[in-house]
């Protein structure tokens, strides 16, 4: 692919959610999200999204400013995962492999978000070809809220249930542990019999209170724990994985040796990690390849915006080792722009756009250029 990147943009957006919910570690005021839009000679443009969890996007955006992009421009397409692997190798020493991973994941989503734009091909199709072309999701919320009561989370996890989905999350850790147990059986008792509840702890236990807590459910109807213990604590997942509890770790994990460890010496029923963490699609494919023929499976996060979710949606419609993709209900900054298909025979799944690249573009009047980096070349000397 001879094109090559003569811009790149980075931009942000912020979404006020007045501190009205929470989950045991974060009350959402603010909320960022960071995008890279890649620009390259032949006049395309690939977009992507960093993960945010900070209290602003500056940190993020001058890293990407003053260590990432620079070493893009002006290369082709063919050369940035290469590009990437230095520079997680030259991480060793700088020690910032975190905010890396999350900064690469934006160029990463958009380079394949480009690349499907050359092949003229849906991104998942890029991915892997073979792959089922629709993707599993369930309904993510179930958040604290001020002046929510246990009567009004029924009903917002009703609602789930009553719009198609077998499968829906709540959050749980931030009360007493009977009334946390009372507040999961209580939506159980709200939904359809055959629906089933993913439960996140957010790190919140200890694992003989997380087994506890199972244990006093229906567990026939608990589809996964997620953070049930400290994100450290592979001791305690592994003696509730032993337990027959089905474990989800660990969410904005991006280390390599971490996850082999989940999968290899823990064996978590759902290793979860987010697209926009992990460093991009392209740490998804291997990851998807890592837990082939084990007792886990991948579960992708997405808790920022929809073209976080395209991206996730894109990664389940190509790996058959996507279990399921979230599908959040509180954080839904520019879910108008979706364009995702439901299967009728399968309401659970659903297909992502059939047209070329992520089927999705950055709402230019509702975030702000960070900065604009642009290559020597030009765009006539580039083709």
């Amino acid at each position: 692919m001879s094109s090559k990147i003569t811009q790149i943009k980075v931009h942000t957006h912020c979404n006020d959610l007045g501190g009205k919910i929470w989950n045991p570690s974060i009350r959402w005021t603010d909320k960022y999200a960071v995008f890279v839009t890649l620009h390259d000679s032949a006049g395309k443009v690939g977009l992507g999204e960093c993960w945010c969890f900070d209290a602003a996007p500056d940190a993020l955006v001058a890293y990407l400013r003053t260590e990432v992009t620079p070493h893009f421009l002006g290369h082709t397409l063919t050369d940035l995962p290469l590009i990437a692997r230095g520079l997680f190798e030259k991480a060793t020493l700088t020690a910032r492999h975190g905010i890396l991973a999350s900064a690469l994941a934006g160029i990463d989503i958009a380079m394949w978000d480009l690349t499907a734009m050359h092949e003229n091909a849906p991104v998942w199709r890029c991915l892997n070809n073979d792959g089922s072309g629709t993707a599993p999701l369930y309904a993510s919320g179930g958040l604290y809220g001020e002046g929510k009561s246990v009567d009004d989370l029924c009903r917002e996890m009703a609602s789930h249930a009553a719009r198609g989905y077998g499968l829906s999350k709540m959050k749980i850790g931030a009360l007493s542990l009977q009334e946390d147990t009372a507040r999961v059986k209580a939506v159980l008792a709200a939904l359809p019999r055959a629906t089933k509840l993913i439960v996140d702890g957010v790190y919140s236990y200890s694992s003989d209170d997380a087994l506890r807590l199972f244990e006093a459910l229906p567990v026939e109807r608990i589809e996964a724990f997620q953070s049930p213990t400290a994100a450290w604590d592979y001791t305690g997942m592994a003696q509730l994985t032993k337990a027959g509890v089905p474990v989800m770790a660990t969410e904005a994990e991006y280390r390599p040796e971490i996850h082999d460890r989940l999968i290899e010496q823990v064996g978590v029923a759902f290793l979860q990690t987010a697209p926009v963490a992990v460093g991009g699609l392209s740490q998804i494919a291997s990851l998807a390849n890592k837990v082939s023929g084990t007792q886990t499976r991948l579960s992708l996060e997405v808790s920022s915006t929809a073209i976080a979710l395209m991206a996730a949606v894109h990664a389940g419609a190509a790996f058959a080792e996507v279990a399921h993709v979230e599908y959040h209900t509180v954080h839904t900054v520019f879910f108008d722009a979706l364009a995702l298909e439901k299967r009728q025979k399968d309401p659970f799944r659903v297909t992502p756009p059939d047209r070329p690249g992520l089927g999705i573009s950055l709402p230019d009047n509702e975030v702000s250029v960070a900065f604009e980096g642009t290559s020597d070349t030009s765009p006539k000397d580039a083709a």
